[in-house]
């Protein structure tokens, strides 16, 4: 699967790839920003169902399957757009307001390494990856 992930990366424009390894579904905050502006500015939410993985061409291509990017500052009742080449920043299972739990170096994550519980799933380690050209990688493992 790495191997078919590093050749999607190099043909994605800042690809966001997400394995789900645990045993149950996951409900995953992803924020983002557009280039040039303050990190982690936009944040959505999206559902990866256990054992399953997802991807997604660029930030605008969460908008086009039907997802609602929101205003970090102002909270999940305010609609932030984003354009499709905006930037990954970090990514996490505890959920919006808490501080992400891994990002990029220099966004608003602590690291790139967390560990933690979520719901009915046992401990769960999420990683964050650099793939190179602005793609990346999130996998939760148990």
């Amino acid at each position: 699967m790495c191997a078919a992930l590093a050749v999607a990366a190099f043909n994605a424009q800042a690809g966001l790839f997400v394995n789900n390894n645990l045993a149950c579904d996951i409900s995953l905050d992803v924020y983002a920003s557009e280039p040039g502006a303050p990190t982690c500015t936009h944040y959505v939410w999206f559902k990866v169902p256990a054992g399953n993985s997802v991807a997604y061409n660029n930030t605008g291509s969460l908008t086009a399957a039907g997802f609602v990017w929101r205003d970090a500052a102002l909270g999940p009742l305010t609609p932030l757009p984003i354009s499709n080449a905006g930037i990954w920043d970090a990514a996490s299972l505890d959920h919006y307001p808490t501080t992400p739990e891994v990002g990029r170096p220099g966004a608003c994550a602590p690291g790139i390494i967390s560990t933690g519980t979520w719901a009915s799933c046992p401990s769960y380690t999420l990683t964050w990856t650099a793939l190179g050209g602005n793609n990346v990688l999130v996998e939760v493992n148990p």
